[in-house]
């Protein structure tokens, strides 16, 4: 439709004027001016939804397609029949497209309706979407489920109260300080009047119980209950609308949270505000650009920073992901391919020591810079070994064969340019800055050839800062002295002291 940031936002927009005509129609479709007004200013006084009436996330279409699935599911529900399964389906799929939450909406709806379950047109809908959906299951199923590892283990931490009181403090916050004490009264006295009502429940409460469930693995994110934001708006509707008790006060308070957040967003946009927000911390990209003469960089953990660098400038960035951080999508893009053998500038973190890097202070980041000859692009290369049988002792020298595949269109050498590549050994429950060991090659090839497997004798010396017991043990690759990247599938052993 357009280029840069309009490009990118315009749909913003149209999305939420969607979202609100849909809360509206759901509303039973208010006539009275004064009806609509107060609707408006429900919908107004919702923190979130004032967020994602005009920034890019997968949050607006989440909240666009939840309140289209209420609206469809009503729809489909008044006479099923095969062109409402189907609309019905496609806006599930849509739904788990825009973010995975969605599949908790649509079970925790069909829960609410045993009927459904006797609905010969209600399988053919969900026959629909995941036909609908299938495109993107079989992508997961070719790079080997990547967000649906992270979402199911990639996040598990150890339980931390302030996970479980932030969470709970967010929903205060999220929905509106003024109005979250009616949202609760509201709650306690309500009770369903017909099924889409009785969905709303069993959707509100679920999210609730399902997310604080979430806090016991780590932390949760405020908008990931945004949906509830929907319900909420025409339960209070329906509880404190014209000429019913009450009325008066939540329009009031309604007013005055609208009002504090339309104030809010004026300061964040007014020029010259010393505010750090993430609508003004884009300084740092054209000083880095300038930095660095426009030359192609590495990033050192961040999918944020290069992807953000290349929309803003056009010059290709990529990001080094080592055990420190999480995989994301540039571990599947080939994107790399193209800066073999090529000087680049590594951006790294703060916590990454070199001498020959340099630390440069930029408008609301910080990174240490140093520019890289000849670099060698390893990212997808994999090593593959049978350990010898456990348990290992913590100081005992271990030996054994790794396969190397090299799956690249280019030649590796390893011992070239400014980062050369090794072996690395680690486990999991150990310091990912410190607590890995190079391991010691063989007869050490000067090539790693495109396209092969090559196998390598390698020995090493079981770090003695483990936890005996069971470890988990990856091979990795390490560049230069950066943080070593995973490169093996995890491997279960026993170790003593």
């Amino acid at each position: 439709i357009a280029g840069g940031t309009l490009g990118v936002r315009l749909l913003m927009p149209l999305l939420s004027a969607g979202t609100f005509l849909l809360v509206l129609d759901l509303a039973g479709h208010p006539r009275e001016q004064r009806d609509i007004i107060f609707l408006g200013l429900l919908y107004a006084a919702m923190p979130l939804l004032q967020v994602y009436a005009f920034v890019a996330t997968p949050d607006v279409p989440l909240l666009f397609f939840s309140a289209l699935f209420f609206w469809t599911y009503r729809y489909f529900r008044q006479q099923p029949g095969l062109s409402r399964a189907l609309l019905w389906g496609s806006v599930m799929a849509a739904l788990m497209y825009s973010k995975y939450h969605g599949s908790v909406l649509i079970l925790l709806t069909v829960f609410s309706n045993r009927r459904l379950w006797l609905q010969p047109y209600f399988y053919l809908a969900g026959g629909f979407a995941l036909l609908l959906f299938f495109p993107h299951l079989y992508w997961q199923y070719l790079h080997d489920y990547p967000s649906f590892r992270y979402h199911l283990s990639g996040r598990d931490d150890p339980y931390e109260l302030k996970h479980t009181l932030n969470y709970l403090l967010n929903q205060l916050l999220i929905f509106s300080p003024l109005l979250f004490i009616f949202i609760v009264r509201t709650l306690w006295h309500w009770r369903p009047h017909n099924a889409v009502e009785k969905a709303y429940r069993y959707v509100i409460f679920g999210f609730w119980l399902f997310f604080f469930y979430t806090t016991f693995k780590g932390h949760v994110e405020p908008q990931w209950t945004v949906i509830l934001s929907l319900p909420f708006i025409l339960l209070l509707y329906r509880e404190y609308g014209p000429d019913k008790k009450g009325h008066r006060l939540v329009r009031n308070l309604a007013i005055a949270s609208a009002a504090l957040l339309l104030l809010a967003r004026i300061v964040m946009a007014w020029p010259g505000t010393d505010l750090r927000t993430p609508f003004n911390r884009n300084g740092w990209i054209s000083e880095l650009q300038a930095a660095t003469d426009g030359s192609p960089l590495i990033f050192q953990d961040s999918y944020r920073n290069p992807a953000m660098y290349q929309f803003y400038t056009g010059v290709r960035a990529y990001t080094f992901t080592d055990n420190c951080y999480r995989k994301n999508q540039y571990d599947i893009f080939d994107w790399e391919k193209e800066l073999q053998d090529h000087s680049v500038y590594l951006v790294g973190q703060t916590t990454w020591e070199n001498p020959g890097a340099r630390l440069l202070p930029l408008s609301g980041n910080t990174f240490h810079l140093k520019k890289i000859d000849s670099i060698q692009i390893s990212q997808k290369v994999t090593l593959a070994a049978d350990l010898p049988p456990g348990p290992w002792r913590m100081g005992d020298t271990i030996a054994l064969d790794i396969a190397l595949t090299n799956p690249y269109p280019h030649d590796i050498y390893p011992d070239r340019g400014d980062l050369p590549l090794s072996i690395a050994e680690r486990y999991t429950d150990t310091d990912c800055l410190e607590d890995y060991s190079t391991l010691q090659l063989t007869d050490a090839p000067v090539v790693w050839p495109a396209h092969s497997t090559i196998t390598l004798s390698a020995k090493f010396q079981v770090i003695t800062e483990l936890t005996p017991g069971e470890n988990t043990f990856y091979l990795c690759i390490q560049s230069g002295d950066l943080p070593p990247a995973y490169a093996s599938r995890a491997m279960k052993i026993a170790i003593i002291e």
